[in-house]
């Protein structure tokens, strides 16, 4: 069995904390769909060195921030201390917990969600966190692409084609999607489309991004393409 815990003080360690700039687009969407987080409790899920977690208390969250990783935990509580910073708790928890650290007014996860298994308990946990009207915000891959499914499960990781996940991991599938979609108000946005361009990391070991990158601009605009972006925005509202 994979001591999840284990992998990611690995990468943790290798992994310092990072400022995230005042215009990340992540860090703006999720604003967007927050509001006004002044005086609001907002739950860093898999917080990892809490760039994120520090991000959202500059603007008035008062944030609880958990993750698996003792590593990124200690990095994180050292951080806040050495800055003085006192909206952030730092937590070493596991996800299926925070129904009992909450209610919180607004759940907050970067490339966590398809982690998480089994996805429809934890589906359940989250609702049970969130206090009535409270709002998540996930950024997220994307297993909608057969022909991506199809080359992860055969292609990565042999033929010197770059493995960049443990075993365990799998993009975030439309069924959990839908899933999602039992107990809360969801929204899913493609903010660009992340398609062609992923054969420069995967085949071309960095090269030629700059063209693939402009056949998914130009291909952004069709919607049944668009869908198919690794990269997603999963939006919710009112846990029923």
């Amino acid at each position: 069995m994979v001591d999840i815990g284990a992998h990611w003080d690995r990468v943790h360690a290798t992994q310092g904390p990072t400022v995230v700039p005042d215009d990340d687009e992540v860090g703006v969407a999720g604003l967007r769909h927050f509001g006004d987080l002044r005086g609001a409790r907002l739950l860093d899920l898999g917080c990892g060195n809490g760039e994120y977690s520090l991000y959202f208390a500059a603007r008035g969250a008062q944030v609880t921030a958990i993750d698996v990783s003792k590593v990124a935990i200690a990095s994180l509580t050292a951080s806040c201390a050495e800055a003085g910073i006192d909206d952030v708790v730092a937590i070493r928890a596991s996800a299926f917990d925070v129904a009992e650290l909450g209610p919180f007014d607004a759940v907050f996860g970067s490339m966590i969600l398809h982690h998480l298994e089994p996805f429809d308990a934890f589906v359940d946990v989250l609702a049970a966190a969130m206090a009535p009207g409270g709002r998540g915000f996930f950024y997220e891959n994307n297993a909608m692409s057969k022909a991506l499914v199809w080359c992860r499960r055969h292609l990565v990781g042999r033929f010197g084609i770059p493995r960049n996940s443990d075993d365990e991991e799998f993009p975030l599938e439309p069924r959990e999607l839908g899933l999602l979609a039992r107990r809360f108000t969801i929204e899913v946005e493609y903010p660009t489309l992340y398609l062609a361009r992923m054969a420069s990391g995967y085949l071309l070991r960095g090269h030629g991004e700059r063209q693939l990158g402009w056949i998914d601009d130009l291909l952004y605009p069709i919607e049944r393409i668009r869908r198919l972006s690794y990269r997603q925005y999963v939006k919710l509202t009112g846990a029923t």
